[in-house]
C-alpha cells in the first residue's frame, strides 16, 4: 500500500512565523504625472482592481524597484463616521454619555493631533503579529496629511479573488479536486488564526485571493477580533449576512463561539467553490437570516457521499455539535479517503505574542521625533561646516560655542 501523497499544503520542515516589518509613513505626499496618474510617495497608482465599502484598491507600481502591489485607498472621513457609529451602537454613545464621550474625544484631539493611522489601528496590529503562506502579507501604511486617504501597500495576488458571487447569478464552480486544494489551504490560514486568539468573521470568496503561483491567501482583517486566550466568546454579529452563521443571525443573540462561527463561514465558502452561489440568497435581509437558521440546504446528485456528509457536519446550525477544525482535519473528503496530508497543526501554528491594549495603541508610531533628530543633526552639520574653520583650541576658549554644541547634542539624544 503506498503512503499519502502530500498536497501542496503540507510541508515536513517546520515553520518559523517571525513578525512581519510593516513600514508606517505619516508624511506621505501624493502627486500626478503628465499621463494624469496619481503618485503616493514612490507608489504610481494605476488601475483599478477592487471596491469596497470604505475605499478602492489600486494596482500600484514602486517606481523604485518596479515591483507590482495591491494598495488600498482608504478615506479618513468615512472611516472616522463609521467609528462614530461604532460608539453609538456600542453603548458608551447613549443620551449624556454620548455627548461626554465625544467632547473627551474632542478635548483630546486639541491637546495632540489625532493619528489618521489610529483609524485602522485595529487591522495594522493584527497583520503586524502574523506571518503565514496563507496570509496576505502588508508591507508599508502610508497617510498624506493634506489629503483624505490612507494607503495600505499589500503584497498583489495577481489572479484576484477566489471567486464573485452575485445574489441572481451562478459563478462557474470549481472541480472537487481543485475546491480541496484550495479549501485546505483556507483550513491552514484560518486555523493559524484561531491558534492565535484572533477569529476572522468575514470568511468569503472576496476575501480569499489566488496568487500568480495559484497560492489561497486571506485578507480583510477589518472586521477580526482578538480574544483572551482559550475564551473565543463574542456578544456583537460582524461580517457579511449571507456568510454568518444562524447563531449570529437572530436578535440578542448573547455569547458565541467566533471559532464556530468562522467555520460556518468556510462551510459557506466551500458551497459556493461546489455549486457557484450561496446556499441562501435573498435581498431582504430579515428574509436572508430566517432562510439561513429555517430554510433546508439544496444539494445535488453529483457530489459524493464523503463531501455530501462534510456539509451537513460544516453547516451545522447547532454550534456546540459543528464539526471543529481538528476534526476537519480527519473528515475523509479534506483527507481523499486517506490519500493526502495536510501540515500537521504543530507545523502549522507557530503562537505569536497576544496583542495587548498597549500594542493597539502603539500599533502606529509617530515618526515625528525622526524628524526632530534629523533637524537636529542637520543643524549640528550646518553649525559644524561653520566652525569647520577655527581650531580645536579656539572652540575650546568660546564658552558659547561649547554651550551651542551641547544643546544641539541633547536635542539630537530626544
Amino acid at each position: 500500500m503506498s503512503s499519502p501523497s502530500p498536497s501542496p499544503s503540507s510541508s515536513s520542515a517546520r515553520r518559523h512565523h517571525s513578525p512581519p516589518v510593516i513600514r508606517e509613513t505619516l508624511g506621505a505626499t501624493t502627486s500626478e504625472t503628465k499621463e494624469g496618474l496619481r503618485k503616493i510617495n514612490n507608489y504610481l497608482l494605476k488601475k483599478e482592481i477592487g471596491r469596497g465599502a470604505f475605499g478602492t484598491v489600486h494596482l500600484g507600481i514602486d517606481e523604485i524597484t518596479q515591483n507590482e502591489y495591491a494598495i488600498k485607498e482608504f478615506s479618513k472621513s468615512r472611516l472616522r463616521k463609521k467609528e462614530q457609529m461604532d460608539l453609538f451602537r456600542s453603548g458608551r454613545g447613549r443620551g449624556r454619555a454620548r455627548m461626554t464621550g465625544l467632547g473627551v474625544h474632542n478635548r483630546q484631539q486639541q491637546k495632540e493631533p489625532e493619528n489618521p493611522l489610529n483609524l485602522i489601528r485595529g487591522e495594522m496590529a493584527v497583520l503586524k503579529k502574523l506571518n503565514h503562506p496563507h496570509i496576505v502579507r502588508l508591507y508599508e501604511v502610508l497617510d498624506d496629511p493634506s489629503g483624505d486617504s490612507i494607503y495600505m501597500v499589500f503584497e498583489m495576488m495577481h489572479q484576484g479573488v477566489l471567486m464573485t458571487i452575485e445574489v441572481d447569478q451562478v459563478a462557474t464552480p470549481y472541480t472537487p479536486d481543485v475546491a480541496r486544494r484550495y479549501f485546505k489551504e483556507m483550513m491552514l490560514g484560518i486555523e493559524y488564526l484561531h491558534a492565535n486568539d484572533i477569529v476572522h468573521r468575514d470568511i468569503k470568496p472576496d476575501n480569499l485571493l489566488l496568487s500568480k503561483e495559484d497560492v489561497l491567501k486571506i485578507v480583510d482583517f477589518g472586521v477580526s477580533e482578538m480574544f483572551v486566550k482559550g475564551n473565543d466568546r463574542l456578544k456583537k454579529s460582524a461580517g457579511s449576512p449571507a456568510f454568518m452563521a444562524p447563531e449570529l443571525c437572530v436578535a440578542k443573540h448573547g455569547e458565541v463561539s467566533g471559532k464556530a462561527a468562522d467555520i460556518w463561514s468556510m462551510g459557506v465558502t466551500l458551497y459556493c467553490m461546489i455549486f457557484g452561489k450561496t446556499p441562501f440568497n435573498s435581498t431582504n435581509i430579515l428574509e436572508l437570516y430566517e432562510m439561513i437558521n429555517e430554510a433546508s440546504i439544496e444539494y445535488n446528485d453529483t457530489i459524493d457521499d464523503d463531501l455530501l456528509d462534510l456539509f451537513h457536519k460544516i453547516l451545522d446550525r447547532n454550534p456546540d455539535t459543528r464539526i471543529t477544525m481538528k476534526e476537519l482535519r480527519e473528515h475523509p473528503w479534506i483527507t481523499n479517503n486517506g490519500t493526502e496530508t495536510m501540515l500537521s497543526e504543530e507545523d502549522n501554528c507557530d503562537i505569536v505574542s497576544e496583542v495587548t491594549e498597549e500594542e493597539m495603541n502603539n500599533a502606529i508610531k509617530s515618526i515625528a521625533s525622526i524628524f526632530a533628530v534629523i533637524k537636529a543633526v542637520s543643524k549640528f552639520k550646518r553649525h559644524s561646516r561653520s566652525l569647520s574653520q577655527k581650531s580645536l583650541n579656539q572652540i575650546m576658549q568660546d564658552p558659547d560655542e561649547v554651550t551651542v554644541v551641547k544643546a544641539t547634542e541633547e536635542l539630537h539624544i530626544e
